[in-house]
């Protein structure tokens, strides 16, 4: 998975060349509370004038979920991340997230509207809202492009159907939330 992390002290990075240091790395595993990143890198996400962010990716540990696939272990892991991706937003430090970091906050949010026991992603989709590769040299990965909107759908116990829209600047919203019922499905409201 990768983030997109605000800067705090943007003057002493460019003083250090732009190298994160071993002491920063270190601050920002403490104050993003994520032990299990494999990468640091900075990028220039603003077209037109400068904004330098910290691109990290990150060693999930978790299953990843692919559309058709069903899981029953590991629902837990992704509620909890997303409760620290939604966390972090909230202070502002998460500029953007990729397709995973979305479904960590889509399962968050479907499992504070109901008990997950089984869950099948059904189908997503990723609308790339700006293409940041041809303006900025050097970019990869979603520093490349950033500005995203992810829809995606679940089936939920074998009974709900959840679609989900997330923007990559993490808010979360269910577009449509229908239920099986004894003459098909229904929508919820």
């Amino acid at each position: 998975m990768e983030i997109i992390l605000n800067i705090d002290n943007y003057e002493a990075l460019e003083s250090n060349n732009f190298v994160l240091s071993t002491i920063e790395k270190d601050k920002i595993k403490k104050q993003i509370d994520f032990g299990n990143i494999k990468k640091y890198s900075l990028a220039n996400i603003g077209p037109g004038a400068d904004w330098i962010v910290i691109l990290l990716l990150l060693d999930l540990g978790l299953q990843l979920i692919k559309v058709g696939a069903e899981i029953n272990d590991g629902i837990d892991g992704w509620i909890g991340l997303g409760k620290k991706l939604h966390k972090l937003f909230h202070r502002n430090r998460i500029v953007s997230i990729d397709n995973d970091g979305a479904t960590a906050l889509a399962i968050n949010l479907i499992a504070k509207k109901q008990e997950i026991a089984r869950l099948e992603k059904i189908e997503e989709s990723t609308i790339k809202l700006a293409d940041l590769s041809g303006m900025i040299h050097g970019n990869k990965g979603l520093s490349k492009e950033p500005y995203n909107y992810y829809i995606q759908s679940y089936c939920i116990n074998n009974s709900d159907i959840y679609v989900i829209g997330i923007k990559s600047t993490g808010e979360v919203k269910i577009i449509k939330h229908f239920v099986l019922n004894n003459h098909g499905f229904e929508e919820k409201r």
